[in-house]
């Protein structure tokens, strides 16, 4: 009788750390390389609350490396030791992700805009503001540091061609090393929209203007390139008489072949809230953006499919 208990007490438990195993496994599939947060569906979920998206706001969207291991984004937040003066990156180590760590490229006084990692992994770009001196050098320009094995290099300005451009908010590089970005030419009107510069033997060209302000009735800016470059995400302002319901809406365009664009349609509908700062995961499978409570949110990739059908067939 004793024996026959003891080998029932010993299935019991076999059962129970059976179980306690096979939960650990299923759980482990809700999880992901993005800050060991659960995958969202076709509904924009906000993204790591508590550790992106806070009571600070996020001001310049998340952004991951190529590898994975690497995130960074910038806060928008009053406070003086805040106010998205350098970028936040937080590193996976032992599959592990790091307490964020606010980082200074530049010295002080100059705050850390839109930073990116460019799709080989081994520059991190940004845009500068300095603060406190008029001109030229408070223009925002564009920057970027390299990886080394003693870490990241001293910054530089990524090209002197961009200086007669008031350029604003977040920019995007491709694989090709070219350039998106939103603005205009300092002191000429009607010269308002996203630029494309395209990057030959060691320059960038002249920016062209691809999409213009004047086709929307407002401003647009943020452009996010895809990592395969079929496709552009950029933001939208709607002017105060549309009756559009949302303030900010993203928008999305196609690359054509002969590198033309389609003509860009609303995302707004699909992700039923404003959005603006869009984001595209490293591996295509997922769109970030920010929304007007200042909170970073995601969404999986695939609620593009459609555009992409309609887009074929007009």
């Amino acid at each position: 009788m004793k024996n026959l208990l003891s080998i029932i007490i010993c299935l019991l438990l076999l059962f129970i750390a059976t179980t306690i195993i096979a939960q650990k496994v299923d759980s482990s599939k809700l999880f992901s390389p993005y800050l060991n947060q659960k995958l969202p569906g076709l509904k924009p979920e906000i993204f790591a609350p508590g550790v992106v998206s806070t009571k600070h706001g996020v001001y310049a969207n998340v952004a991951f490396n190529p590898d994975m291991n690497e995130v960074c984004w910038t806060l928008n937040t009053g406070d003086t030791t805040l106010n998205h003066g350098g970028v936040l990156i937080s590193k996976k180590i032992n599959k592990r992700w790091s307490k964020c760590e606010e980082v200074h490229f530049l010295e002080k006084g100059y705050s850390h805009r839109s930073p990116y990692y460019g799709l080989n992994g081994k520059r991190l770009y940004f845009q500068g503001h300095r603060d406190t001196i008029q001109g030229w050098d408070q223009m925002e320009k564009f920057y970027y540091v390299e990886k080394t094995p003693q870490g990241w290099s001293e910054p530089k300005l990524l090209d002197s061609i961009f200086n007669k451009y008031a350029i604003h908010w977040q920019f995007s590089v491709d694989k090709e090393n070219n350039l998106y970005f939103g603005g205009d030419l300092r002191g000429v009107e009607n010269t308002g929209g996203i630029y494309f510069s395209r990057f030959t033997n060691g320059k960038y060209q002249e920016p062209k203007l691809i999409f213009s302000n004047l086709e929307f009735g407002e401003f647009v800016f943020g452009p996010a390139i895809s990592p395969d470059n079929s496709y552009l995400l950029f933001a939208r302002v709607h002017p105060r008489e549309s009756t559009n319901p949302r303030i900010f809406s993203i928008y999305i365009s196609f690359r054509n072949e002969g590198d033309k664009w389609t003509k860009p349609k609303e995302l707004g509908e699909k992700l039923d809230m404003d959005g603006n700062q869009p984001r595209i995961s490293p591996d295509g499978k997922f769109l970030f953006f920010i929304g007007n409570d200042s909170q970073s949110y995601w969404v999986d990739a695939k609620i593009i499919d459609d555009f992409k059908q309609r887009s074929n067939n007009d």
